[in-house]
C-alpha cells in the first residue's frame, strides 16, 4: 500500500521539489511503497535517483538541458525519449542484462528503470579497486558477442528521425576531435561498411554491474545507443580491457587473450579494429571526463604521444599479444 501523500511528502522533503512532484505524482512511483528516496552520483548526463522500495531498487533518470555533472555542456533535455527506445530494444532482445523501464513521460523528460546491479557491484568499481573475478574479460566478450547476436536483426533507428546524424557525432566526438589523420580515415572507411546494426556504443565497465556470483554482467546508461557497426562496440570492449588491466603487461596480455576467445570469431578488418581500438584508448586518457587509469598524468601524456605515432604503423597483421608489447614499449 503507497503511503499516504502527506507521509510521502515528508519522507522525501530533502529532496528537490521537482523530483517531490515526479514521485508524488507519476501514475506508477506514486503506487509503490517507497521506504527511501536519494540522489546517487555518477550519471553524467543526467541527474539521477535511488528509490528504494520494499527490497527492491529503481532509478529515476532526469534530463535537463546541461549535463548534470559538466553544467558546460548544453543538451536537449527531450533526448530522453531516445534513451527511453534504446532501453526498450535491448530489454527486450537481451532481458536479463538490460533494465526494465518502470515509467516514462517524455514531457517532463524522465524515466525510472529497474535495478541491474542489485546484490552485485559496479564493474567499474570491482575493477578501480585492482579486482579480477575469475573469468571476467572472457565473461566481458562473451556478453558483448551475445547481446549483438541478440540485436543483429534490429534495423530500427532509436531517434525519431533516424540515427546518421547521431552516429556522425559519435564518431566526430570519440575520434574526430584529434584530427589524427589514420583515425580521421578509419571513421571514413567505417562508415563505408554495409552492416549496422543496433549498438550501445559505450559498453564500457562505467556502464556496467557484475552479478550473480561473478557471472553475469549487466549495462545500463544507454543514452548513446544507435544504429552503428558492431566493429564499434567490439573495439571499445578491447580498448577498456586494455584500459583497466594498464600498466600490468602480463595482466594486459591474457586480458586481452580472455576477452578475444569469450568474443569468439569475427570477420571483422583487423587493421580498422586495432585503429579503433588505440583511438578510443587515446579519448580516455584525454575525456574531459575523468576516466580511471592506473597511470600519472605524466604517463598518461607519454601514452598519447607513444598512441599517436603508433597508429601510423599498424598494418592489421599484428598479433594483439604484439599491438600490447607495442603499447607498452614507451
Amino acid at each position: 500500500m503507497a503511503m499516504p501523500r502527506n507521509e510521502r511528502g515528508k519522507r522525501f522533503e530533502i529532496l528537490e521539489r521537482d523530483v517531490q512532484d515526479i514521485l508524488s505524482t507519476d501514475p506508477v512511483l506514486r503506487t509503490l511503497p517507497i521506504n527511501a528516496a536519494y540522489p546517487v552520483s555518477g550519471g553524467v548526463a543526467h541527474l539521477v535517483y535511488c528509490i528504494d522500495s520494499n527490497r527492491q531498487k529503481f532509478y529515476l533518470k532526469i534530463r535537463g538541458d546541461h549535463f548534470a555533472a559538466i553544467p558546460s555542456i548544453s543538451c536537449n533535455p527531450a533526448d530522453i525519449t531516445n534513451e527511453y527506445e534504446a532501453i526498450r530494444k535491448f530489454s527486450r532482445a537481451a532481458p536479463e542484462h538490460f533494465p526494465h523501464i518502470v515509467t516514462f513521460n517524455p514531457e517532463r523528460h524522465y524515466l525510472a528503470v529497474t535495478d541491474v546491479v542489485g546484490d552485485g557491484q559496479k564493474l567499474e568499481d570491482v575493477l578501480a579497486r585492482g579486482e579480477k573475478p575469475d573469468g571476467l574479460f572472457t565473461i566481458y566478450g562473451q556478453t558483448l558477442s551475445a547481446i549483438q547476436r541478440v540485436t543483429a536483426s534490429i534495423r530500427e533507428p532509436v531517434r525519431p528521425g533516424g540515427d546518421e546524424e547521431y552516429y556522425r557525432t559519435v564518431l566526430g566526438h570519440r575520434f574526430g576531435y584529434r584530427r589524427h589523420p589514420v583515425l580521421d580515415a578509419a571513421v571514413e572507411k567505417l562508415g563505408t561498411l554495409p552492416h549496422r546494426q543496433l549498438i550501445m556504443a559505450d559498453p564500457a565497465p562505467k556502464n556496467m554491474g557484475i552479478r550473480k556470483k561473478n557471472t553475469r554482467l549487466t549495462f545500463f546508461d544507454l543514452e548513446t545507443a544507435h544504429q552503428g557497426n558492431p566493429e564499434f562496440d567490439y573495439a571499445y570492449g578491447l580498448a577498456h580491457t586494455l584500459l583497466h588491466t594498464m600498466p600490468r603487461v602480463d595482466d594486459m596480455q591474457t586480458a586481452t587473450m580472455q576477452f578475444l576467445e569469450g568474443y569468439g570469431p569475427t570477420w571483422y578488418d583487423q587493421k580498422l579494429v586495432t585503429e579503433l581500438t588505440l583511438g578510443i584508448i587515446l579519448y580516455r586518457l584525454h575525456s574531459i571526463v575523468p576516466y580511471p587509469v592506473a597511470l600519472s598524468s605524466s604517463e598518461k601524456q607519454r601514452l598519447e604521444l607513444h598512441l599517436g605515432s603508433m597508429l601510423h604503423d599498424i598494418s592489421g597483421k599484428e598479433s594483439w599479444q604484439e599491438i600490447v608489447e607495442r603499447i607498452t614499449k614507451l
